[in-house]
Formats: structure tokens, sequence, C-alpha cells
């Protein structure tokens, strides 16, 4: 049997996560807690499996509870809930060992997977944080321009090599002048270059089309 600790401050929500719980044969809440410092206590007497901790609780947040967690229970397993993905919190909660990371709008029987999956010493992300983690693991192993390349490709744009080079310079707001210079053109080549750019874009304004590679290097992700 996964003995279970609810750490969640909205009781409503945690009502419903212990019903979901409650229909299975593997699985039993041994206690709830409504923030970090009342979970700590919960721990030292009832020594549960898993941790299912809500990440925003007042006087005590998860983050620091699950820190507290690994450094005196490295064995205990801590899955991490929050409404939204936010890329510092999710890095520190890995950071200080938790086991995984939940975003509160998942199905069911995705939280009760998770649960066994954590006590099986798997780590577990629901859909958004693997995505989250997915693009700083990009930006750790990829280049701006790359990452921009990218960002044209998923909007469907076929750029060349060249053009990509001469867009990421407009991005960067580099004169044609000075595009020319960098890449060892002539500025009549770089001003037929950055036609055909607007053409594909169907953009033919400079400050316009600047304006949208910066919209689509944001939404990188």
């Amino acid at each position: 049997m996964i003995k279970v600790l609810l750490v969640e401050d909205q009781h409503l929500f945690r009502d419903g996560v212990e019903s979901i719980l409650e229909h299975t044969d593997d699985i039993q809440v041994i206690g709830a807690a409504d923030n970090g410092e009342i979970a700590i206590k919960e721990i030292s007497h009832k020594n549960p499996d898993v941790v299912l901790m809500d990440i925003h609780m007042p006087d005590m947040d998860g983050i620091k509870t699950t820190k507290f967690i690994k450094d005196n229970y490295p064995d205990m397993k801590v899955v991490l809930l929050t409404s939204t993905a936010e890329d510092d919190q999710v890095i520190t909660g890995i950071n200080f060992g938790a086991d995984g990371f939940l975003i509160k709008a998942l199905y069911a029987d995705q939280l009760v997977d998770s649960i066994r999956m954590a006590y099986r010493g798997e780590v577990v992300f629901s859909g958004e944080v693997a995505r989250l983690l997915a693009k700083r693991i990009r930006e750790l192993t990829m280049d701006k321009k790359q990452i921009f390349a990218m960002g044209l490709e998923r909007m469907g744009y076929k750029f060349s090599r060249r053009e990509i080079d001469i867009a990421y310079l407009l991005m960067e707001n580099y004169t044609n002048q000075q595009i020319a210079k960098k890449l060892f053109l002539g500025e009549g080549t770089v001003k037929n270059y950055i036609s055909e750019i607007y053409n594909k874009l169907d953009i033919h304004n400079r400050t316009k089309a600047v304006a949208y590679f910066n919209h689509i290097f944001q939404k990188k992700d």
C-alpha cells in the first residue's frame, strides 16, 4: 500500500484529490496538512511514502518544504502541484529533489499513475512542465539564432540559411550596412535578401518585420 500525505491549503481541491485516491486499491491517504510546517510534523510520525504537495502555501511553501524533506528524509518521494508552470519554481523544485511536478488541471487517472510512478522511483512531469523543461534544455544546447530558426520553421516559413542569418540580424536591429559588413556581402545583396524576406512574411515594413521576428522568438517554447 502506498501511503500518501496530502499538503494543500485549498480544502475543496484537497477533498477532491482524497476522494479520487480513496477509490484505488493500492493508495491510502494517511493524513493532510494546510502548509509545510504542519506537513513536517505529520511526516515525523506518519512516515508517508509519497508527499503530494501544493507549491503555493502560506507560512512555508512547497519549495522550502521539499528541501526540508529531502534533507531529512531523502528516500521519501515528493510530488509538487501547481496551477501554472513557472520556470524558476519548476527548476528550483527539481534542484531541491522533487520527484515530480504536476499541473493541477490533470485527469484523475494521470494523478493516480503519477503517484505510483513516483513511488517506484520515477520522476513524473505533466505535459506543460515537460514542455517547459524541454524549452530550457534547448536554450542550454542551442544558440539564439538556432532557436530563432526553429521558431520560423514552426510558423511555417521556409527560409534559406542566408535569409535566416539576415533575418536574425534584422531582429537584433542591425542596419543594412552592419549586416553587409558582418556577413561579407554587398549592401545591394543584403537589400535583395531583405526584400525576399519581406515577401515571405507578407510584411513590407522594417519596423513591423522586426517586431514580428521578436514575437516569433518570444514564442520559441
